[in-house]
């Protein structure tokens, strides 16, 4: 079947910049691969344990001491701690501040049935063990017989199926032209789910020419969603309403016959007109042999979310940077040397025996020196038939110490190069006073800030992701769940007016307005309730006519039982 040239040229396209994003990215996803060995404890070369093999077929111990979990754990421990929220503020007149903080709950619903704490972690950690993470916005229909649908906030577990533009020039890519989802199907899940389409028809290209080598091959098929943006040039032209207010709109969408009047005008009299940039973001599933589904997005950006590492730029080329890179070499070192210790501790309680030749032919001396026995005969003879001396045991001190010495050495290595030292762990030092302890155990956090930091901007991202797809999405009226701060649950109205239970007009437009995004960084809600119950409660000591005036407030921040009633009594 003929190809649409449409589809050809998709194809064409989507195959070319897949090689690119494939060699452009090379490198780093080699790195990548070796730094989550690391990280998962896997730190003996296939070269080294083959070099550590003994003559006679055994094998010298290869053990292994991870001392990066310590570090890695600081990094998502340090995130989990310190959870970024995402607020929303209007930026023209038709916005306002309900209906922003009705927004700001829905992204809050949202990250909540996302488990989007999960999401980010993920991101991070991946970012930390590997250089980079990936997540991402998706949309799901709603549970139950309904054809409404809702945003979701989707981890993906393999950042290695993700190819990003390498043209994006900006830390959380939210400017990429173009996107590779992939996934391996087997050819048994192929067929059961595009049974229908050319390469299922022609076998896979078994026993005949195959046009997309490395797409199809005998381990399966490689499916792709490829998201791409598309720009087109459209004129915007200003109108004047009846009231005077000047409006821009696209020429193509204002009626035929409008009067003259209507057309706004600058101060020289000269029509207010300009081109503009409009992006259609699609995604396209294809196999690199045709194009089997493709959609439109509702939204202005591709809705993956990149979590670099540390990044650098050298020569117009970019590196990507884990926590634990540069730690690589010393690990090797200090399993090394813990690994001789061991062994050499092993060895010296095994040494061997030296007599004159003839001395052991008694069969106990084949293992004398592993195994106990209660006595040992030697021949009092040698071979010549002069009398022999007994057997000695060729003892010699390990060198246990200086291995010692070189562990140690390699040890604060791993510190020097993750920026992770003791009193971030939790050994003790020379400061005594509780300020200094917090100051010197916040210095790898600081020295490390850019892995959560880089989370942030991520987020941050996420959030304008989703304050663009929510209007598009719940654009008509309906019930929806919103979250506020103390993730207290509340269910809105939302684009239709109605009267909330305390009698009020309420109207929450969701399609009017514009919004934007910041994020605030700090404890947990949780955290800072229990952090100000504490702090009211010593102020109630040393004050006790507090708790006639603030009372309700202290219990309100307390987590014992029966405290929400008792701060309900004391309100009245």
């Amino acid at each position: 079947m003929a190809k649409r040239k449409s589809e050809e040229k998709i194809l064409e396209e989507a195959r070319a910049r897949f090689k690119l994003a494939e060699e452009a990215e090379a490198f780093n996803r080699a790195e990548g691969k070796i730094d989550l060995e690391f990280a998962a404890g896997n730190q003996w070369g296939q070269a080294d344990k083959d070099r550590r093999k003994r003559a006679e077929g055994g094998e010298r111990p290869c053990l292994t001491f991870n001392k990066l979990t310590g570090p890695l754990s600081m990094i998502s421990n340090e995130a989990r701690m310190n959870t970024p929220g995402i607020e929303v503020h209007p930026v023209d007149m038709s916005g306002d501040d309900d209906t922003a903080e009705v927004l700001e709950g829905l992204i809050r619903h949202i990250e909540y049935v996302s488990k989007a704490d999960e999401v980010y972690e993920t991101a991070l950690e991946q970012s930390a063990r590997g250089g980079w993470g990936v997540f991402k916005v998706d949309v799901v229909h709603c549970e139950g017989k309904t054809f409404d649908q809702e945003l979701r906030v989707e981890r993906i577990p393999n950042q290695f199926c993700v190819y990003i533009d390498p043209f994006a020039m900006r830390v959380d890519r939210s400017d990429m032209a173009w996107l590779f989802d992939v996934e391996l199907f087997t050819k048994e899940e192929y067929k059961q789910k595009w049974g229908n389409s050319e390469v299922a028809q022609h076998n896979f290209y078994e026993g005949t020419f195959n046009p997309v080598e490395g797409w199809v091959s005998e381990d399966g098929v490689r499916v792709a969603r490829y998201w791409h943006v598309e720009t087109e040039i459209k004129t915007l032209v200003g109108v004047r309403l009846p009231g005077g207010e000047v409006v821009a709109e696209y020429e193509e969408d204002l009626p035929a016959g409008m009067p003259p009047e209507m057309f706004a005008t600058d101060e020289k009299g000269e029509p207010l007109v300009r081109d503009c940039e409009v992006r259609k973001v699609f995604c396209t599933w294809l196999n690199g042999a045709e194009v089997l589904d493709e959609i439109e997005w509702k939204g202005q950006w591709i809705p993956y979310l990149f979590v670099p590492g540390e990044e650098m730029w050298v020569e117009n080329k970019r590196y990507l940077f884990s926590l634990i890179r540069f730690a690589r070499d010393p690990q090797k070192l200090y399993n090394f040397y813990r690994t001789s210790e061991a062994e050499a501790v092993m060895l010296g309680t095994k040494a061997p025996w030296v007599g004159i030749k003839g001395a052991f032919r008694d069969p106990k001396w084949t293992n004398a020196n592993t195994q106990l026995y209660a006595y040992l005969e030697y021949e009092p003879l040698d071979i010549a038939g002069q009398p022999a001396p007994p057997p000695q045991r060729n003892i010699s001190e390990p060198p246990i110490q200086a291995l010692s010495i070189g562990a140690a050495q390699a040890a604060d290595d791993i510190k020097a190069t993750t920026n992770v030292f003791d009193a971030s762990l939790g050994a003790r030092s020379n400061e005594t006073s509780g300020i200094a302890i917090q100051r010197r155990q916040n210095q790898s956090g600081v020295a490390n800030f850019h892995f959560v930091d880089n989370l942030n901007r991520a987020i941050r991202h996420c959030g304008a992701i989703l304050a663009d797809l929510i209007p598009k999405i719940y654009s008509a009226p309906r019930q929806v769940r919103i979250l506020g701060e103390d993730r207290k649950q509340q269910v809105v109205m939302v684009n239709q007016q109605y009267r909330d239970d305390k009698g009020v007009d309420r109207h929450y437009d969701l399609t009017a307005g514009k919004y934007d995004v910041t994020i605030t960084v700090g404890p947990s809600y949780t955290t800072q309730r229990q952090e100000a119950f504490e702090t009211l409660s010593q102020f109630a000591t040393a004050y006790p006519a507090l708790l006639q005036v603030a009372g309700d407030l202290i219990f309100q921040y307390s987590d014992l039982p029966g405290a929400q009633k008792i701060s309900e009594r004391l309100a009245k």
